[in-house]
């Protein structure tokens, strides 16, 4: 009787321990991980986070066909503050067009006319370049020949 009280004190010692070796294992193994995990997410979080300014939000104006030039720097702006990826700046830009030149883009679309943004944004100034307004090279031209 006696033997069988020190056999099961014994075996409940070992089975004790072989838990308390399993706990402290596991417990070692999820600090790791955690490590790990905090690890990785901070690395992702500093590539894949663009800090925003909330005091100032860039905002890109509507295109309906006119002043194509400042419109196209305008969204240049627009693109380096929000950081956009160049295969990303027309898809970016087509939620900004409206009225006729939302129906030329349609048709751009429709008839396979687009490459990526520098294409786009050269047919937009071919498309709607403004009729009678003079370069700013001949301007300059004509002010220096005045105060020259």
């Amino acid at each position: 009787m006696e033997d069988q009280k020190l056999l099961k004190a014994f075996i409940d010692n070992s089975i004790l321990d072989s838990v308390q070796q399993m706990k402290d294992s596991i417990s070692k193994d999820l600090a790791e991980l955690h490590s790990v995990l905090l690890e990785v997410m901070g690395k992702k979080a500093m590539t894949s986070f663009q800090p925003r300014n909330t005091a100032m939000d860039a905002k890109l104006w509507w295109f309906r066909g006119e002043n194509p030039e400042s419109w196209i720097f305008q969204a240049e702006r627009y693109f380096s503050f929000y950081k956009i990826k160049d295969d990303q700046k027309l898809t970016r830009a087509s939620f900004y067009i409206e009225g006729e030149a939302l129906e030329w883009y349609g048709w751009l679309v429709r008839n396979n006319q687009l490459i990526d943004w520098p294409h786009f944004a050269d047919k937009v100034r071919i498309r709607f370049k403004q009729k009678g307004l003079v370069s700013a090279e001949v301007r300059l031209a004509k002010a220096s020949n005045l105060y020259g």
